[in-house]
């Protein structure tokens, strides 16, 4: 049978993408990520500086606790074992520590895993009463990326009748 002129089947080749169309779209990708690289990078810094922030406000409120459990002094101190302190007596970047206050028995351990710089607002530990009674008013922690670039900082505040809150920045306004 004969087939039509417009009826007959054509075959047709498929090819694929030609090196200019592959060249295009890699070149897009390549200013898209751009754009998104440092977005993400800040995500991630903020995602830590919140972890670190959270644990320590978690750890600050077992301690209060556990005061009041054991009816005794308690204090929070620095870790001093990591490659990331600096000889500064307020860099808490290590980690912290809840130990008896006496006999200065470890009760609880806390280590920073991510390279951030956490400052306490004084050189002395922080003493817990045995009330669970924290500090003083205006001690507080700044909790900040170690990144200049980046500048994301979280600081954890002690008000009044030992109560904690935190805000963006390192301040307590």
């Amino acid at each position: 049978m004969q087939l039509l002129g417009f009826l007959t089947p054509r075959t047709t080749r498929v090819q694929g993408f030609t090196l200019v169309e592959l060249l295009v779209c890699l070149g897009m990708l390549g200013i898209i990520s751009s754009f998104a690289i440092p977005s993400w990078q800040r995500l991630q810094e903020l995602s830590r500086v919140e972890a670190t922030r959270d644990q320590l406000m978690n750890d600050l409120q077992t301690a209060r606790v556990r005061a009041l459990q054991r009816g005794e002094i308690l204090q929070l101190t620095r870790l001093r074992d990591c490659m990331r302190l600096t000889s500064a007596d307020n860099d808490w970047s290590c980690g912290w520590q809840l130990v008896v206050k006496t006999s200065q028995t470890a009760l609880h351990t806390s280590q920073v895993q991510t390279p951030l710089q956490v400052t306490f607002a004084k050189s002395d530990p922080l003493d817990i009463s045995p009330r669970g009674d924290l500090g003083t008013v205006g001690d507080r922690w700044v909790i900040k990326s170690r990144q200049r670039t980046l500048s994301v900082a979280n600081v954890v505040c002690l008000s009044s009748a030992s109560r904690l809150r935190w805000q963006s920045g390192e301040s307590c306004s």
